[in-house]
């Protein structure tokens, strides 16, 4: 098989993969001629898909992802040889399968982990609700649709109302009928938004999509959580059936109000 359509079976498997746990396939241009270059980013960690066409290697590597983008600390995850006077699309097929499996497998998990503890605990991402949103179209297409009408008629995004008109029920569907694999990779997407998340991503994640499911269903992906979702879940399903009522403000004593003013 011709060595650009292999590098574009590869990628495209490995952007289907990465998609589901809300990774966006980026526009990169080679920095050689003898280069072809895919990008993959999710607020923490980037992947990139490299064919050098002079050592004949299709290459997995990954980086830690920073405000500007990728801090370019590349570190190698997989190399293949990959010569197509000789390669075929089984080959091809190999090393798709290969790279699929080192970003979506238990090292892939650990690496997430391992980079996510390089942030201060408590810290708080800047994922806004549509985003979060966005990243659920690769397992619900139809959403691409319902959030551009969204978009249209109403300023700002409503994030939670739309969660709930939109989302829990395919959600609660998605789970009953999700493999063990599906389901991990599925909790995967709930793991990287909740972290990269602003307060009101978290919220939408907890008290709405999670809270929404009954107790067959989320202990079926909450299996999957990492430790701060897990936590964070658990105590937000303490709140399902109740009303969180506002605080209110107390107001200052009429003879507390003369003392101050009266000193003023």
């Amino acid at each position: 098989m011709e060595f650009k359509k292999a590098y574009n079976l590869i990628t495209d498997k490995v952007n289907n993969e990465l998609s589901k746990m809300g990774y966006t396939k980026q526009k990169v241009a080679a920095e050689t001629s003898n280069e072809m270059v895919s990008l993959f980013t999710s607020q923490a960690i980037a992947y990139s898909v490299v064919y050098y066409n002079d050592k004949k290697q299709m290459v997995l590597r990954s980086c830690s992802m920073t405000d500007e983008g990728p801090d370019n600390e590349w570190r190698t995850l997989a190399t293949w040889l990959y010569d197509d006077e000789v390669a075929t699309a089984k080959d091809a097929e190999s090393i798709a399968n290969d790279f699929v499996e080192a970003v979506s497998g238990t090292l892939a998990i650990k690496r997430a982990k391992q980079i996510k503890q390089k942030r201060h605990k408590g810290d708080e991402g800047n994922a806004t609700p549509k985003f979060l949103a966005k990243r659920f179209v690769a397992y619900f297409p139809e959403l691409k649709e319902e959030i551009k009408e969204e978009e249209d008629c109403y300023f700002p995004f409503r994030g939670a109302t739309f969660a709930k008109e939109h989302m829990v029920e395919r959600i609660k569907k998605y789970i009953r009928q999700a493999t063990k694999p599906q389901l991990e990779k599925f909790a995967a997407v709930f793991n990287l938004q909740y972290n990269n998340g602003d307060v009101d991503t978290r919220s939408i994640i907890t008290m709405v999509l999670l809270n929404s499911l009954d107790e067959g269903e989320f202990i079926a992906l909450s299996t999957y959580f990492d430790s701060d979702l897990s936590v964070a879940s658990k105590a937000a399903r303490k709140y399902i059936g109740k009303t969180v009522k506002p605080e209110k403000v107390k107001k200052l004593k009429n003879k507390t109000y003369n003392s101050i003013a009266g000193n003023q």
